[in-house]
């Protein structure tokens, strides 16, 4: 289960990072377009706003928690006995269970009804957005499975917390 969920955060943060990289290629395209040919892109805001931004944000949620690299504040960690730490951890993995969990399943009901309407955007160009729907509760119920397995970690030992650094997992890959 580890090794699926490790791959597959993999796979939706390579997937991400391609979406990175046509975000800025359809944009540079888009200004060329508008500055030196008097003729953008049609779509580009559209496109950019349904497609790209919410594949950056949402898909490599997970690849974040199974690296641990989500943003932490250690004003209070770092004072913390081994077993404070651990607690911490702990706590903060629930909690970051339950808010990903709580979005993912709010999102999945708008994303069923998006794809049944067909949802579009119109703008410059009509663009179907209901595919984009489904990233969310896709990357956060990931997201979700990788914290499981987390918490799993940490009430079976194999997450150590040290006392000079991070909580320290294995490599996801």
């Amino acid at each position: 289960m580890e090794t699926l969920i490790n791959r597959l955060s993999a796979l939706l943060a390579a997937l991400a990072s391609l979406a990175l990289a046509l975000m800025m290629l359809h944009v540079t395209a888009d200004v060329i377009g508008k500055y030196v040919f008097n003729a953008p892109v049609p779509g580009t805001a559209e496109v950019v706003a349904s497609y790209y931004m919410i594949s950056v944000v949402f898909l490599p949620l997970a690849w974040l928690e199974v690296k641990n690299g989500p943003i932490v504040v250690e004003l209070f960690y770092e004072m913390g006995s081994p077993r404070a730490k651990r607690g911490m951890v702990m706590l903060g993995t629930i909690l970051s269970l339950v808010f990903y969990g709580a979005i993912a399943w709010l999102s999945w009901g708008p994303a069923v009804h998006a794809w049944r309407i067909g949802e579009i955007v119109e703008g410059a160009w009509k663009v179907t957005i209901w595919p984009t729907k489904f990233f969310l509760p896709l990357g956060l119920g990931l997201a979700c499975l990788a914290l499981i397995v987390r918490l799993g970690q940490i009430v079976t030992g194999r997450c150590t917390v040290k006392d000079d650094t991070h909580p320290q997992h294995a490599d996801p890959v």
